[in-house]
This record gives structure tokens, sequence and C-alpha cells, in this order.
């Protein structure tokens, strides 16, 4: 059976270079409380974190100044589908530890870490005097559609980046291009989505897929895909048992939309694999063949 990525996994992923990240200085004084650079952020194969900043921002926060552990900092990265015309969050990584300023002898190895935007080297050429900084973490959280999670740091350090997740943006471009208009008959013949076993709203009613009209896929991993579903009338909110904190304690309100994600068969190798394994499933579905019941994220993780 395929079980969704662990936080971890999500975690380091988005850690080698996915979406857009900035880092904050833990200052004491007033000049520097509070300021934040924007960076570009990648992962070494040992699980360093690897980040570039301009020489000017770099000074103007107080880091590099010495040898060793020069300061507190914290690491925010936020990744958004990647679709021009939808904005969908995807994973929010915090990331609390001390950067320094790497030695001219390990800034050579950290460009070549992994980073999702391309070869890190030539995209910090394209910075004016670009600094390597190299970040130690000491805590990190996970905000996700699963829930919010503490990756502890060895796990963190342990986990290899998902290869369909760091592609996604190809993965969604080609499904859109491919299958696009064959993916509300894929969901509708589905019929049903729970809520995940343990998960927010469990052991109430399914959403009805019959009746969806619209449906964008926006998350992509090598265990499946996350998608967007859009009916004309209301559904109810995930079910009567759901009290989430954006909603004050109260039921969630009825939506036109649901983001669901469906777990492939088997967990496929790359990006390729994971196109042609929704095709196959759009085909079954066009065929008559039995659908995969997707479910609503929120499962408590073991």
């Amino acid at each position: 059976m395929t079980h969704p990525p662990s936080a971890a996994v999500v975690a380091a992923t988005a850690l080698s270079g996915s979406g857009t990240a900035v880092l904050t200085p833990a200052a004491r004084d007033e000049e520097r409380e509070g300021s934040c650079i924007a960076v570009l952020h990648a992962r070494g194969r040992d699980g360093q974190l690897v980040v570039v900043a301009s020489d000017a921002a770099v000074g103007a926060l107080g880091l590099g100044r010495g040898g060793g552990h020069d300061a507190a900092a914290r690491l925010e990265v936020v990744v958004e589908a990647a679709l021009p015309d939808l904005t969908v969050p995807r994973a929010q990584v915090v990331v609390d530890g001390w950067v320094r300023l790497a030695a001219p002898h390990e800034a050579a190895g950290a460009l070549g870490a992994a980073c999702a935007a391309g070869d890190l080297a030539d995209l910090a050429g394209a910075w004016p005097d670009a600094r390597v900084l190299l970040l130690d973490a000491a805590a990190v959280r996970l905000h996700w559609p699963e829930g919010c999670s503490d990756v502890a740091v060895e796990d963190l350090r342990a986990a290899a980046p998902d290869p369909v997740a760091l592609r996604e943006a190809d993965v969604l471009g080609r499904v859109e291009a491919e299958l696009g208009d064959r993916l509300v008959g894929l969901v509708r013949a589905m019929g049903h989505a729970h809520p995940a076993p343990g998960g927010r709203g469990a052991g109430v009613p399914g959403r009805d897929l019959g009746r969806v009209s619209e449906v964008r896929c926006v998350g992509a991993d090598r265990t499946g895909l996350v998608l967007r579903c859009r009916a004309e009338e209301p559904w109810e909110g995930l079910g009567a048992g759901c009290r989430c904190a954006g909603h004050d304690g109260a039921p969630c309100p009825a939506s036109t939309t649901a983001t669901l994600r469906l777990l492939f068969p088997a967990p496929v190798a790359d990006a390729d694999a994971a196109v042609d394994a929704l095709a196959l499933m759009v085909l079954g579905a066009s065929a008559g063949g039995a659908a995969r019941c997707p479910y609503a994220p929120g499962a408590a993780r073991a």
C-alpha cells in the first residue's frame, strides 16, 4: 500500500531549492531585528543546508563576521503550486539555527548542493558578490496540508528529497497539456473522497465527487498527486467533526472547492513515471475500471 511522504521528506524537498526563501537574523540590536533578505537555498548530499545571498545583504544583517557559528538565524521557505494562474500553498518550512560564512574550501562543495531551481553555482553567479552561508539547524517545523509537524533534525538530515516533487513544475505542466481535459472524468469516476483515517472529520460522510466540474493538478510527488476540485454547488465542510483553528472553533463552512490527494498504486521513480501513472489511471477510468478513492489531507501522522 502506498503512503504519502513523511514530514521529513517534504521538508527535505522544500529545503532543496523549492519555492522561495528568506533569511532573518535573530538579532538582539534593534537595527537588525525583524529584517530579512531573500536568499537562494539548497541542501547538500549530507543534509547540510546551504544559503546564498549578496555580500551587501550579508553585511547589513551582521552575518559572516568571524569564524565558527556566527549568528542565530531563521530560514523560512514557502512552496506554492507551480502554476502561473493559480496560487495554492503546498508547504512552509521554518528552520531555526546558526548560520556562518562558508570557508573557501567549503563554498566550492556547497555550490554543488541539490537545488530544484537549477544549478546552484550558475544561479549564485548571477548574484552581485554572492556569499555562501552554511546553516546548522537546531529546530525544524513544517506546515503542510497534513497539518503542522516538528521535524527532528536527525530525521531531516537522513531524509532524501522526493525526485518527483523536485520536478513538480514539469509534472504539472505536462498534466495540464496532456491530461488536463481528462481529469474531471477521472475524479467523477472515483465516486467519493473521504477524510483520511484519524484526520480532521474522520468518520463523517465523504464528499460526492460526481458533481465536480473542474479539476487541476496542483502537486506531485512519487507517491501520488494533489488535485484541486471545484463543484458548481458548495460541498459541506470536511465534516461535522471538523473544528479548524482558522474558523475559531466553528465547523468548516461549505465550499465549492476541495483539495484531495490521489495515491498511486505504487511509488514511482521519477517525474515521467508520475505522468505515466496518472495516464494509466485516466485510461482505466475511461474504460469503466475501478478508480482509487482519494482522501482529504489532514491525517494524524504515524
